[in-house]
Formats: structure tokens, C-alpha cells, sequence
């Protein structure tokens, strides 16, 4: 008969992730994470594995984090444009109000880790086409309404709105301003307006 664990493993997961987001893969030790934790080792090997398993845990809670906080940006009957706008204030305003400016953990484990681990690898591709997808089909409904220009579609413009949030979330980890970010998404979000509907009207 399995023992019930004496931890809420939900919870445990929430503080390695937290501790895996400060110090990334390589510079969090297995003795970090049970003074972290709290638990001890045998319970995180008997858990999860290893902590390879653990880093991975992590990080697809952090995207089930992420997602429902994207989900909770975009649903809005706003014009895209503001649901775009919003969307990068927003994230420039979380980031750089964090006390610890850690950035995204998607990011940081794509910089640190996607060159040489296949599983993390793999959860990053699955996030930018995640996102990518969300973006696109804003973008198609701002140009449908005349918003957005029309000279490309709107998975390409998403993939450039994407590479502008990556961007950002990196800018984010030093000392840059939020009223230099916001200049930045700006100049990004005017890419994709059309031109010449701002002209006519």
C-alpha cells in the first residue's frame, strides 16, 4: 500500500520552480532545493525522480501559470490593438516590478539549457507556437477589422509580436526603465497597424 506523501506536492513544485527561476538549472544544487523545499531527499528522488525530472516539473507549471495569465489578458472586447497594448504593458509592468527582475522562466531555460537538453528544448517550442497562436488570431481579427496592416499574415506578424515579447522579457532583467520598454512595445505595435487607416480617418 503507497504511503500518502506528508507534503502538498503542488506546493513543493511552486517553490522549486521559484527557486529554479532565480538560479537557474546549473546553479541550483539538489541541497538548495531540500532547504527550499523542505522536504528531504529521498522524497524528491522518490517524487519526481531526479532533478532533471524536477526542472521540468517546474517549468510546465510556470507555462500553466503563464497560460491562464495570457488567457486572462487576451479575453476582452477591446479592439486588438488595446488587447495587444495591454498585453505588453502588462507584461513589461510584472516583470519589472519584480523585485528580483528574473525575467521569464521559459526564456531564461531556452538561454540556458535548449541548445543541449531536448526536453527543454521541446517545452520552449511548444510555448512560442502556444503564444504564437494566441497572437495570430488577435492579429487576423485587427485586420479583419482594419486595425492591422494586411502585408503579411497574421502568423507572421505573430512571430514578430512574439520575438518582441522575448526581446523585452530579456530587457526587463537589467536596469531598463518600464517607460523605456513601453517605448520599445510602441514602436513594435506600430508595425502592425495599418497605415493607411490611420491616414483616412
Amino acid at each position: 500500500m503507497a504511503r500518502t506523501k506528508a507534503f502538498d506536492e503542488q506546493q513543493v513544485l511552486d517553490k522549486a520552480l521559484n527557486l529554479f527561476w532565480e538560479k537557474g538549472y546549473n546553479g541550483t544544487s539538489i541541497q538548495d532545493l531540500v532547504d527550499r523545499l523542505g522536504i528531504n531527499r529521498a522524497s524528491i528522488y522518490d517524487t519526481w525522480g531526479n532533478k532533471h525530472q524536477l526542472y521540468l516539473a517546474s517549468l510546465a507549471r510556470y507555462r500553466q501559470h503563464a497560460s491562464h495569465w495570457l488567457l486572462a489578458q487576451i479575453r476582452s472586447d477591446k479592439p486588438a490593438r488595446e488587447i495587444i497594448q495591454s498585453f505588453l504593458y502588462n507584461t513589461i509592468e510584472q516583470g519589472v516590478n519584480d523585485e528580483k527582475r528574473k525575467g521569464c522562466f521559459v526564456v531564461n531555460s531556452c538561454t540556458e539549457l535548449a541548445n543541449q537538453d531536448i526536453d527543454v528544448r521541446g517545452m520552449v517550442k511548444e510555448n512560442r507556437e502556444t503564444m504564437e497562436k494566441v497572437f495570430s488570431a488577435i492579429i487576423q481579427e485587427g485586420q479583419e477589422t482594419g486595425e492591422f496592416n494586411t502585408a503579411a499574415d497574421s502568423l507572421t506578424l505573430a512571430k514578430y509580436l512574439y520575438n518582441t515579447v522575448t526581446g523585452l522579457r530579456v530587457s526587463m532583467q537589467g536596469d531598463t526603465t518600464i517607460e523605456e520598454l513601453k517605448a520599445v512595445a510602441d514602436i513594435s505595435l506600430s508595425t502592425l497597424l495599418n497605415t493607411s487607416n490611420q491616414t483616412n480617418s
